[in-house]
């Protein structure tokens, strides 16, 4: 009696299958983000383009010129 109760707890196979697929997902997932968001820690340097100005260059450029009275 206790074998056959047992038996009935156990996952069969197909079920097994099921979880590993759903665990594997999840990695995937986790990995995909975390590549995703130390990238985006990283500071682009190489992306600026040649027009670009960096904030403490533009800030200054617009407070050093001459105004209008």
């Amino acid at each position: 009696m206790l074998a056959s109760y047992a038996g009935e707890l156990l996952m069969s196979w197909g079920y097994w299958g099921i979880v590993a697929g759903l665990v594997a997902l999840l990695v995937v997932f986790f990995v995909c983000m975390e590549i995703l968001y130390s990238r985006a820690r990283k500071p682009l340097d190489g992306l600026a383009g040649v027009g670009d100005v960096p904030a403490k260059q533009a800030e200054t450029t617009r407070t050093s010129g001459k105004h209008a009275a």
